[in-house]
């Protein structure tokens, strides 16, 4: 592990933790490009999905009394469908291909945000979240960015910050921990990514006291603006990644 690598992971993890913290998701889009621009981009993937597993936590603790079963779980069912996928394709895919892979989700979710902001999947109908949940499972074991899929079937039903954040999180947890068990077995887990996690912890905690402070002082209003900023610009970070391989 580089002195390059060690710096990188710190800051970068700072920045994805304050990112999380403060709407609910984002952790693997500010980290996984960012961290692949000088690190190996599947051994990012998988140090972006176990810190970002640790993330989630104290943040799914904080908001537990707001969390609505009936929300999460049509989305973690569909969830159960993607994660096999997504391994498979973490464990087979080549680099160069997974940055493109890596680019091209960011994009598009940035692109269907900025167009289409109340996009509905399947108007009325059970199959929404558990096709949103199936992708979401699928991205997050093969990128680590289970995010867009699931973002963009809660902001074409969910106006209010903390009840879309709350939902989020609580969906987000217990997908990351099936997806680390997953990444685990096919032997993905390695020393190497756990040192780099260790090393990010510290920053990855600064990081989500950041975002909490950040919360309290962001209008409602202000709220779409941050998320969508938050694709658009990872989103430069993933093509100088995808372009530099």
């Amino acid at each position: 592990m580089t002195a390059p690598v060690i710096a990188g992971a710190f800051g970068i993890a700072f920045l994805a933790a304050g990112t999380q913290s403060l709407t609910g998701f984002g952790f693997a889009l500010v980290m996984v490009p960012l961290l692949s621009l000088f690190w190996d981009v599947k051994l990012a993937v998988v140090t972006s999905a176990l810190l970002g597993t640790i993330a989630i936590l104290p943040l799914t603790v904080e908001v537990r009394r707001r969390i609505r079963p009936w929300k999460v779980v049509p989305l973690i069912l569909g969830s159960l469908l993607g994660i096999p996928a997504g391994i498979v394709i973490l464990d087979r895919i080549d680099p160069q291909a997974l940055k493109i892979l890596v680019a091209a989700v960011v994009i598009a979710a940035s692109l269907i945000l900025y167009f289409a902001p109340r996009m509905r999947l399947e108007r009325g109908g059970v199959g929404s979240p558990l096709l949103a949940g199936m992708f979401s499972g699928m991205l997050r074991a093969s990128t680590s960015m289970g995010g867009p899929p699931a973002v963009l079937y809660m902001l074409s039903r969910e106006r209010e910050m903390e009840e879309f954040r709350s939902t989020l999180l609580a969906f987000f947890l217990p997908s990351s921990l099936l997806t680390m068990i997953g990444l685990a077995i096919v032997g993905r887990v390695t020393p190497e990514v756990l040192a780099t996690s260790g090393v990010a912890l510290p920053a990855l905690a600064l990081g989500l006291l950041a975002g909490a402070w950040l919360r309290l002082r962001v209008q409602q209003e202000l709220f779409r603006t941050v998320v969508l900023a938050v694709l658009v610009f990872t989103s430069i970070g993933v093509i100088i990644s995808a372009r530099g391989v």
